[in-house]
């Protein structure tokens, strides 16, 4: 009689430590749909943000915009495929016959283009969303979103071609390549990545290939040197090239687009994190990381070497810098558990840092005109 009591009391008890157990697990899980369900709200919202940002801005806001502003009403025959690309006088001619050429609507169509192209990518493809969107959206978006605004779109399938290179489907790749140069030219650069070995990287060599492009930059790709590779260009590089390189040989040494700080804070970030990835990135045969470095590397190799003529110097680096959207989270993954809370907040101190010394700072946008 007492065992069976005893016996009755130890299932009680075991199952009262069951029915603990599920609703323990139940608990987590309805915190994690919660979690869940959060980070999508967020990532809507301010993707939505974002892409309605450039509607309210006013004219002359950014760089760039005047000029786009004198392009959205000019006719057909007036439309110059050395001064702008095909793709962006398509979506000219296209706002013309549906909205009557509206500038809020060109804007909106290269915004949302490029913010959802963007977060789909960063959503299917890095390791940590939330943090390449806070890198994207910090480091980026002022930038691509607007500013270089075909640029943006032009990045955004870079970055989708990238992955299926990646996935080994050249031909894909290719033709997202084509899609990005047909809005913005300078994308066709990265038809190189193919020559790139995606299942080696020598360790060794990358760790100087930074000292090379600066030694090349210093002693070799001069002036002179720039001059005779842009002769043999085809005629829709060779229009914007030689234009930024007369600005260098006629312009004044002091216009804004002739100078360039080789050890500013964005330049010594990104060494940081190629050096980091090459210390502690993930193993050899990871060809995710693999290619994600080899890009930061020309990036970097780049922003040196072409030191002579500044616009090709950070306008060529930062379509390569872009990529650390998805390098940063594949290095942060190496960290230990104890370590990664103090280097995320780390990491969004400086992104904050960095965005308020390129955007803020240096008066890249017209804040007065707000």
């Amino acid at each position: 009689m007492v065992k069976s009591v005893g016996r009755a009391v130890q299932i009680g008890c075991i199952g009262r430590d069951k029915m603990m157990t599920i609703e323990k697990n139940a608990d987590i899980h309805f915190k994690h749909k919660n979690l869940v369900k959060l980070i999508k709200v967020f990532f809507i919202v301010t993707s939505f943000i974002l892409i309605i940002i450039p509607a309210f801005l006013p004219l002359g806001f950014s760089p760039d915009s005047l000029n786009y502003y004198a392009t959205i009403n000019l006719s057909l025959s007036q439309f110059n495929f050395l001064s702008f690309e095909p793709f962006y006088w398509l979506v000219v001619y296209i706002n013309q016959m549906l909205f009557n050429g509206s500038w809020t609507s060109f804007l909106l169509f290269f915004s949302a283009t490029y913010v959802i192209l963007s977060v789909y990518l960063i959503k299917k493809y890095s390791v940590s969303p939330i943090i390449s969107f806070v890198i994207f959206m910090l480091l980026f978006y002022p930038n691509f979103g607007l500013i270089q605004i075909r640029n943006g779109v032009s990045i955004a399938f870079v970055w989708w071609a990238l992955f299926d290179l990646l996935e080994s489907k050249k031909l894909k790749f290719i033709i997202k390549i084509i899609i990005a140069t047909l809005f913005h030219y300078a994308s066709i650069v990265f038809l190189l990545v193919l020559l790139l070995d995606k299942d080696h990287i020598n360790k060794k060599f990358y760790l100087l290939l930074p000292l090379i492009g600066f030694l090349l930059g210093q002693y070799v790709f001069n002036v002179e040197f720039y001059q005779f590779i842009i002769n043999y260009l085809p005629n829709f590089l060779k229009f914007k090239a030689q234009g930024y390189l007369d600005l260098v040989i006629y312009g004044p040494s002091e216009h804004k687009l002739n100078q360039i700080n080789l050890l500013n804070m964005y330049s010594l970030f990104n060494i940081m994190v190629y050096y980091l990835g090459l210390m502690i990135g993930s193993n050899e045969n990871d060809r995710y990381f693999i290619i994600l470095e080899k890009i930061l590397a020309f990036a970097i190799f780049s922003f040196f070497s072409f030191k002579s003529v500044p616009v090709f110097s950070f306008r060529i680096s930062n379509d390569f810098y872009t990529f650390i959207v998805f390098l940063i989270p594949y290095i942060l993954k190496n960290f230990k558990k104890e370590e990664k809370y103090l280097v995320y907040y780390s990491l969004i101190l400086i992104l904050i840092l960095l965005s308020w010394n390129i955007y803020i700072r240096h008066g890249l946008f017209n804040f007065p005109l707000l």
